[in-house]
């Protein structure tokens, strides 16, 4: 982290909230990492800097470090506003969702390079996704792809490829197949599937879940798959809901809590097709 009593920085704002009667505190992504700062006055109509930041904006910033409170914003220049994702519902949930991500995993003073560059690439990937009169299967595949490369970067990467179940004290170890109808599982304890004899071995366990060979396949192509490839990827609905609730137990378990933003965002996803459903079941009887 910058050590100077004045410094730049690029950033993105993940969180905010308002502090007293014109300041507002800021959550900060940047190649630093995370950082909470204060922008004074910022709340006020004569504010010059009002406008350079809003949530998911990327902006260069000019700070002064103060040694007892948050660093103080004394300039900042808006580099991608992305209001794409403030000015629709659908995106600006998964938006939401993927800087929740970042601010419950990375602790303050953690992060870098790498989680600032795939905060800013997931962004822009979101605010080009045409969303039209439901939400498309590449927001999804974006989200899982997302929660992936996150994972890995702060240590909790799942192991998607091998059993990762125990045999007689030693790891199984065992080759996953991603065809066929056995039951394998998903072990977030141990940190990733299991074959299907150690998942009957495990069922006991609350923490373990069944997982099929086709959410384990989608599973592995969100992981190693850029996303230009990913989002051409033909996902059938029902596997995509399946391989969402195999991220939902994996993520929470690990962070010993919901996530809040999921819930709505799952909320809006079912208001959206519930629309679209009822739009088109209307025009039918024209």
């Amino acid at each position: 982290m910058p050590t100077e009593r004045l410094y730049t920085t690029e950033a993105i704002i993940v969180r905010r909230r308002d502090q007293g009667e014109a300041d507002r505190v800021l959550t900060l992504c940047t190649p630093q990492g995370k950082l909470v700062v204060i922008a004074k006055g910022v709340r006020k109509v004569s504010s010059r800097k009002a406008g350079h930041l809003e949530l998911f904006a990327r902006v260069r910033m000019a700070m002064a470090r103060s040694p007892s409170s948050w660093d103080v914003v004394s300039q900042a220049e808006a580099l991608e506003l992305h209001a794409e994702l403030r000015g629709d519902l659908v995106r600006g949930t998964y938006a939401r969702y993927i800087a929740e991500l970042y601010d419950r995993f990375v602790a303050e003073g953690e992060g870098g390079s790498a989680l600032y560059d795939l905060l800013c690439r997931t962004l822009d990937y979101l605010s080009q996704i045409e969303v039209g009169d439901s939400p498309p299967p590449a927001l999804d595949l974006l989200a899982r792809a997302y929660e992936q490369r996150l994972l890995a970067l702060v240590g909790f990467r799942p192991t998607w490829g091998r059993c990762v179940g125990e045999r007689v004290d030693r790891l199984c170890g065992r080759a996953l197949p991603v065809r066929g109808k056995a039951t394998l599982g998903l072990d977030p304890e141990r940190g990733g599937a299991l074959c299907a004899e150690c998942f009957q071995a495990s069922a006991e366990r609350p923490w373990v879940i069944p997982l099929s060979p086709a959410a384990l396949s989608l599973l592995r192509a969100c992981q190693r798959l850029p996303f230009a490839r990913l989002r051409e990827l033909a996902a059938p609905p029902a596997l995509l809901a399946e391989v969402e609730r195999a991220m939902h137990h994996y993520l929470t378990y690990h962070l010993e809590q919901d996530i809040r933003t999921g819930v709505f965002l799952r909320q809006v996803r079912r208001n959206s097709l519930s629309v679209r459903g009822k739009g088109q079941t209307d025009s039918g009887g024209l």
